[in-house]
């Protein structure tokens, strides 16, 4: 199948992440060679965003949410859907820990350092696309609802 999301790595730009179907490869752009192949979602990955640094990636499913450790390839964690369909994810600019998921209506705000949630309303319609500054500290949130919000 085709590739439904692609994602250059944060500051060296070595690899590409590039979500198709159920799995994310990850390809090094120099060589131009998968070095991994991340499975474990039953459904479509429909997000991926790398942390600052490019260490961590994580791919959003309607039904769970992985963090991958680059180095590793392994999955270091995981958060199972509680009825919320996910859509996007952003890794927050000023907190390393905490991954912002956007689901139907409301944002996912994850801490995986100590695996624990909080749901914030956010938009009337599913959130289809996070985006961070490293500059301002902010995200922004855009979705169907054909709203976009800025969250400090």
């Amino acid at each position: 199948g085709g590739c439904s999301n692609v994602r250059f790595q944060p500051r060296i730009g070595q690899f590409l992440a590039a979500a198709a179907e159920t799995v994310v490869s990850i390809v090094d752009v120099e060589t131009d060679r998968r070095t991994q192949l991340l499975q474990g979602h039953n459904t479509e990955v429909h997000s991926i965003c790398w942390d600052t640094n490019g260490d961590f990636l994580a791919s959003v499913s309607q039904d769970s949410v992985r963090v991958w450790s680059l180095a590793s390839g392994e999955c270091i964690h995981e958060l199972n859907s509680s009825g919320n369909k996910f859509h996007s994810c952003v890794f927050h600019p000023s907190f390393p820990a905490l991954l912002v998921v956007g689901g139907y209506q409301s944002l996912e705000l994850w801490n995986t350092a100590e695996n624990k949630c909080m749901t914030i309303p956010a938009h009337d319609c599913v959130i289809s696309a996070l985006t961070q500054s490293q500059v301002t500290g902010m995200v922004a949130s855009a979705s169907y609802d054909k709203s976009v919000k800025i969250w400090k």
